[in-house]
Parts: structure tokens; C-alpha cells; sequence
């Protein structure tokens, strides 16, 4: 049976409010610039502008060539449905180019959940053809991702399709994907993965296996049921990609000598003449090569890139770069020149921030001439896709091309009252936002994948940021101070500042935390708290700050006169997911429970926390935004749905969690939280609100309110990436703190209660 899944390509959502008024939620994702791995270009002979982008957690996209960007084509995923995020494969049918398939699953999500979908309108809605978990599971993030295509489209009648994979051996259906049968099990064994599937008309295909030693490529004249290893083919190194010529006389392959990602061997470029079999190495050198592409213009232009070599690349007039190497021929591969050599290209780069002065092309395991302009191609990258649109100048110009295309693992998103959006991700560290419409640099000195970040909520230019290191800033994150960590071996895993920042908390990995009360020269084991925990700060009283470990809640209260810390505690089973520390309100704090549904401990930091619960159906996330009203209570978040009846997805309650809107809608599901598990709104603009991915980055939604206006966001001091600070050195409504005025007693200040020490 076929189960119709819509995805509409708009840019916002409409829902009815309590008063009947119609309000909009605008979904886009954050702008780093590209930072994931893109494993296929797919480009289409027979309709000018057609391409598509695969990647390996992050969904697909279709190019759209008028206005320069990606459009997202895979949002419409459910958490249910997120290992369908991994895309193994895409495949456009020559005879009907609107008519776009994939090859979908992730082994480690939704028990290895694999679908075949198809969409009939260039990716606008998909239907899933078949569902082939327990058939030929895919794994969009396994070893080798970027070799391909697997599944193919029969040129003539639409109807035929093949597909190849990575442990059962080749798949044939002869009903557009609806179903499937086995072929040729003894030739195509579950021990070898497939690389690519190749027509060459409707009765002769090439399939490769990603192996060497042995024969590895066969062809069949009988539209792939029976198969015979092609003469003559090399067997010492492994098939990655191939070219068909536009007359289709010629197969280019590119050979590797593993399955990459990432290698460093040998590989060989080999031209097969299909007319008479002759087999002839245009190697342009003796490395692992990731693709060929032909111009359809000109056939004698070729162009070839590396796979995981690490090589200088001397095309940025201020840095030095490793990576793979991009070669051009003019004369059918008999003489190459390497673009990546010193004066036969350049990098320029005018947008994203982090990537200005220098750009390392890796992994590049996919790379496409435009059919119909062979000046402008596309490469993919570990950091997304690069481009140019003068490739046969004497110096092309190569640039980023990820406008729209974001495959980022977000890790942690913190958002605090007067302060830039902080976001953390995976390999690429992160940055800080003061317009999230725009890219910033990303955070410096650089530590990968960095989970762990605070903001102190009464001195927003105070932050901590822990992986592999640890840095602190006074200045907004214009400087970054390396300290030492309390365990030197060991990677932090969570860090907290104090509301005023005078104390830094770090868990080390699999330790208790420690805490410092002279930024990091020093450190002391909180002996009070658990190992593993994660401690927030409370955002008014200094010496405060909470967690939650196994079914216990922890207040961890600090006492300068003895320089300790003592624990009070109460029971809260079944948390599925990171606390809220509500930003301007002593001891508020909410935990997510599923089905258990949501507790809400109010008095914390008096260490007899007062708990209440809000029943919901489900709630994994929880997060807490700017009030809608001056002086409210801010508005609330959740990942799940107050009733059986409702689907889950994103809500908000701007009531302090009585009653709930769901302000996502199908077509804009993201696949859910995915690793990191966050929502959470933001502090400085009313019903913006922010959602962790599997790999799409850090999605957000801006609230448009029912008369269409929009809600601005506050100015911020971009040259130091923090809130504005008044001249006369007192708290402004932003909730900044200083020390030249001093009183016990609170106030209010953007709907942040403060206490000035």
C-alpha cells in the first residue's frame, strides 16, 4: 500500500489562536554555513536547473538555480521517521525529470527503519513506494556514504528500477519502487556493499561492488536480472562513482582503494569503451579519486576530483589549506591540470564568517559540471558544498554554495535575557548570535565538537565553554582564555556559570564537578553531587545551582564563610530529558517526563523545592522564551502534546503550561530533536523558538503575530557580541550586571527579576 506523506516547500505555518486570530510561524534553520558532510550531488541531462544534494544525517535538498539556494525536501520527517533523514541514495527518472526517488534509512534510528519514497513534483510531496527494512536496509551514515548512485532509474518507460546495498546484495522492481525482488545473490553476495548503479539504456546496466581483489563490476543486457563481470576491469582497487558520456559510448570510473570517507591510498581514473571494451587509465595521479563528470558540451572537458587526500591547497591568498585536489582536462584526460596548485585558482568567500579567510575542501567524494554549463560545478565537502561558475578561466574563483542547506548536529542552544543566541554543534564548534538571520564566525580558539556552554545570566559577558579544553571570555566572546581543567585527560561534559560569573562548574566525563572561584586557576570537587550530573545556575542567587540524576533532585547551595556545598534533595522519576532554569526567576525550574508529563519545581533555591505537574501525553523537551506580555510569565516549550488526540510535535503555552498551541505543523517536523533533545525559546524576542536536529542544523521558528507585525528582536553590540551596556555603568532594561550600585533588594527588568549584590 502506498502511504502519502505531503511536504509543502512554503516558508511559514498558520495557526488559530484562542481569539479565532490567525498567527504565522516563519521555519528556517540557523545560519552557520553548511558544516556537515554532503555526500551526493545528482544533476539531471534532461532539465536544465535540476539538482539535487543528499547527506548523510541531514536530509536532502533540490537546488534552486534562480535564487542561488537549497530548499529543503526531507522536513516533512517525524521523530518516527528521523533515520529516513540518512539518505543513501537519490535517483531522477530520465524520462519524467519531475518524477525524484530515495533510498532513505539510518541503521541506529527507528530500529533501522529503510523506505524507497518517490515524489512526483521535484521533491514538493513524497509518497513511500515501499518500506525495505527487513529487504535491503540502508545506512546513510555507514562507511563509504558518499560512493554511489545505488538506486537507478531505467531511461526508457519508468517502471524499472535497481537499487544496491550495502549488506543484501541488488534489488529490482518493475513497478516504480512499490515493490522489490532480489537479483543475482550469488554474483551480488551480503558481504560486499554496492557503490553505484548505472543504465546505459533500457536493457544494458553496469553495477559495481565496493570491494577489491576480486571482480567488482558486472553488466547486464537484460535489464538486470542476469549479470557477468566486465573483462579487463581493474580489481586492485574499489569502484566509487562512474560518468556515462552524453552519447554513451564511454564509462568514466573513479577508483579508490577503500571506502572512505576518508583514505589517504592509491586509486586510478579508467576510461571503458563501451563500442569495443578497451579499457584505458587517464589518471591525472596516482591517488584515491572520488569523481569524474564530462561536460555535455564539450566531452573532451573532464573534470576529477580526489577522495580523503591530504594535500595542499594553495588557492586562498591568506592561508594554506589540506585537503582533496580538483583536476581539469581539456583534452579528454590526456594532459591535467591540479586547480588546487598555487596560481590556477582562487577562494573567495564574502558571507560565512568562519570561512572568510580559508576554505579546506575534504572528503570530496561527489562532484558535478552542469550539464548545461560545464563553467559552473559543484563539490561536495565535509563542510557542504563549494562552487564555481568560471571552472575553465584561466584562474576560476571557487566560493561556498549552502545558501539554505544547513547539516549541522546541534549540541546545545542557550539563550539568556540581554545576551547573543549560543549554539554549540558537532565538529564545528559553534558561534554566538546577535542576528539569527545571519553568519558569524565560528568560536576561536576551536575544540570540534563542544557540547558544553554557559552564559552568566546577570553578566552576559561572562561565558564558559568546555570539550577537549576549556575557555573562558570576559568580553562577550571576543577573546576566548584557555584554563585548565580539573582533570587535565578528561573532556568536560557540562559547565555552569554563577549569576554573577564570579564561579565556574564543570563536570569532567564520568566525574563530579568541580567549581572555581578564580575563573579556573583553581579547582574543588563538589563532593555533595553526584557523578555524571549536568548543574544549572539559578539565574539570580550566585551561589545556587540544581540538577537532576537518576530520580533525585539536587539544590547545591554554596557557603563562602565555610567554601563549601551542601545538597538538599526530592524525588523526580522518570526525567527524559535536560531541565529549564527559567532565565530571571529564582528557583523556577521545569522538567520534561514523557508521559509522565511535566514537573514544575518552584522555591528551589530556599533547598524545599515546592513540585507541581502539568499532565501532558508527552513531553521530551522543554524549554522556556521571552513572556508575551511585560512582566508575564515567559512563554514555555515543548517537544510532545498535552493529549493522546493531538500529534506530537512543538507547542507553546504562554500560561505557565495550563493550556497548549501547537505552533509547528507537519510539513515542518525535522525529524524531531534528535540527539541533543532541546527546544528552547528565546529570551529577547517573544514566541521565537529553537529546535536541536539528528543533522539539520539548529531550526527556529519566528512567530508573526495575527495583524502581521513582527515582534523585533533587541540591538546588540556586535563588535563584542554582547547586549549593550549603559555609559553610566547601571543595570539597563537588558538586565546587564556591573558593581558600581548595590542594593538587597530586587527589581524587574525586562521581566527579569535581579538582584543586585
Amino acid at each position: 500500500m502506498t502511504v502519502k506523506i505531503v511536504v509543502l516547500i512554503a516558508t511559514y505555518m498558520t495557526v488559530l489562536t484562542a481569539s479565532g486570530q490567525t498567527e504565522h510561524y516563519e521555519w528556517s534553520s540557523l545560519p552557520f554555513g553548511g558544516a556537515g558532510f554532503v555526500t551526493g550531488l545528482i544533476t539531471c541531462p534532461e532539465q536544465q536547473g535540476l539538482m539535487y544534494a543528499r547527506t548523510d544525517v541531514g536530509g536532502a535538498y533540490r537546488w534552486d538555480a534562480a535564487a542561488e539556494q537549497w530548499i529543503p525536501i526531507t522536513d516533512f520527517l517525524s521523530a518516527n521517521e528521523v533515520g529516513l533523514m540518512g539518505v543513501e541514495s537519490i535517483a531522477i527518472d530520465p524520462s519524467m525529470p519531475n518524477r525524484v526517488y530515495m533510498y532513505c534509512g539510518t541503521s541506529y534510528w527507528n530500529n533501522g527503519l529503510s523506505a524507497i519514497l518517490r515524489s512526483d513534483d521535484y521533491g514538493q510531496t513524497f509518497s513511500r513506494m515501499a518500506t525495505v527494512t527487513t529487504q535491503f536496509p540502508a545506512h546513510g551514515n555507514d562507511g563509504g556514504r558518499q560512493c554511489g548512485e545505488r538506486l537507478a532509474v531505467c531511461p526508457i518507460g519508468n517502471q524499472l528500477l535497481l537499487c544496491g546495498s550495502r549488506n543484501k546484495g541488488l534489488w529490482k522492481s518493475e513497478n516504480s519502487g512499490r515493490t522489490w525482488r532480489r537479483m543475482a545473490s550469488t554474483t551480488f553476495t551480503g558481504s560486499s556493499k554496492m557503490s553505484f548503479v548505472q543504465f546505459v539504456d533500457s536493457a544494458t546496466v553496469f553495477a559495481a561492488q565496493l570491494t577489491k581483489g576480486s571482480a567488482n563490476l558486472f553488466r547486464s543486457t537484460d535489464g538486470g536480472t542476469t549479470w557477468t563481470a566486465v573483462d579487463g576491469a581493474p580489481t586492485d582497487y574499489m569502484p566509487h562513482r562512474c560518468r556515462l558520456t552524453p552519447d554513451k559510448t564511454t564509462l568514466y570510473i573513479a577508483y579508490t582503494d577503500s571506502e572512505g570517507p576518508g583514505t589517504n591510498g592509491s586509486g586510478a581514473l579508467m576510461k571503458l569503451d563501451l563500442t569495443t571494451g578497451e579499457w584505458t587509465d587517464i589518471s591525472p595521479a596516482a591517488v584515491s579519486m572520488g569523481d569524474v563528470s564530462v561536460a555535455y558540451d564539450n566531452p573532451n572537458r573532464l573534470m576529477a576530483v580526489s577522495l580523503g587526500l591530504w594535500k595542499g591547497q594553495y588557492w586562498s591568498s591568506t592561508n594554506t589549506t589540506w585537503g582533496d585536489q580538483i583536476w581539469i582536462s581539456r583534452n579528454g584526460g590526456k594532459t591535467w591540470t591540479n586547480l588546487m596548485e598555487s596560481g590556477h585558482s582562487t577562494y573567495s568567500e564574502a558571507h560565512i564568517r568562519w570561512l572568510t579567510g580559508s576554505c579546506q575542501l575534504h572528503w570530496c567524494g561527489s562532484a558535478q559540471m552542469n550539464p548545461f554549463n560545464s563553467s559552473q560545478a559543484f563539490f561536495i565537502s565535509g563542510n557542504g558544498i563549494l562552487q564555481t561558475s568560471n571552472l575553465w578561466a584561466t584562474t576560476p574563483r571557487f566560493k561556498m554554495c549552502v545558501n539554505g542547506l544547513e547539516e549541522t548536529v546541534p549540541l546545545n542552544i542557550v539563550s539568556v535575557t540581554g545576551a547573543p543566541l549560543a549554539v554549540t554543534i558537532g565538529d564545528y564548534d559553534g558561534c554566538l548570535y546577535t542576528d539569527v538571520t545571519r553568519y558569524y564566525k565560528r568560536f576561536s580558539p576551536s575544540m570540534g565538537s563542544t557540547s558544553a556552554i554557559a552564559i552568566a545570566a546577570l553578566n552576559v559577558k561572562l561565558m564558559l565553554r568546555g570539550a577537549t579544553d576549556l575557555y573562558f571570555t570576559r568580553n562577550g566572546g571576543t577573546t576566548w582564555s584557555k584554563k585548565d581543567k580539573p582533570i587535565s585527560d578528561r573532556r568536560i561534559s557540562a559547565c555552569a556559570l554563577s549569576a554573577d560569573g564570579t564561579m565556574l562548574v564543570v563536570t569532567p566525563q564520568s566525574s563530579k564537578p568541580y567549581y572555581s572561584t578564580d575563573e579556573g586557576t583553581t579547582w574543588h570537587i563538589i563532593d555533595a553531587a553526584p557523578s555524571g550530573i549536568s548543574l544549572y545556575a539559578d539565574p539570580v542567587h550566585s551561589n545556587i545551582f540544581y540538577g537532576h540524576s537518576g530520580s533525585t533532585f539536587y539544590v547545591l547551595t554554596y557557603t563562602s564563610q565555610t567554601d563549601t556545598f551542601t545538597a538538599t534533595t526530592c524525588a523526580v522519576s522518570g526525567v527524559t530529558g535536560r531541565m529549564c532554569v527559567v532565565d530571571g526567576r529564582e528557583g523556577d525550574v521545569w522538567l520534561p517526563r514523557g508521559a509522565n508529563g511535566l514537573t514544575h519545581l518552584t522555591q528551589c533555591h530556599t533547598g524545599q523545592p515546592v513540585v507541581g505537574t502539568v499532565r501532558m501525553s508527552s513531553a521530551t523537551c522543554v524549554g522556556a522564551g521571552k513572556a508575551r506580555q511585560a512582566y508575564g510569565y515567559p512563554a514555555l516549550y515543548i517537544y510532545g502534546r498535552q493529549t493522546a488526540s493531538q500529534t506530537i510535535g512543538l507547542y507553546r503555552s504562554d500560561d505557565a503550561g495550563s493550556s497548549w498551541l501547537r505552533i509547528n505543523d507537519d510539513q515542518h517536523q525535522f525529524g524531531g530533536p534528535g540527539n541533543a533533545q532541546i527546544v528552547s525559546g528565546d529570551m529577547n524576542e517573544y514566541g521565537r523558538v529553537y529546535m536541536s536536529t539528528v543533522g539539520r542544523g539548529v531550526v527556529t521558528g519566528k512567530y508573526v503575530a495575527p495583524d502581521d507585525t513582527h515582534i523585533q528582536s533587541p540591538a546588540f553590540d556586535t563588535s563584542s557580541a554582547s547586549a549593550n551596556i549603559k555609559p553610566d555603568n547601571i543595570y539597563d532594561l537588558t538586565g546587564i550586571r556591573t558593581t558600581s550600585v548595590r542594593s538587597s533588594q530586587p527589581f524587574v527588568a525586562n521581566g527579569k527579576k535581579v538582584i543586585i549584590l
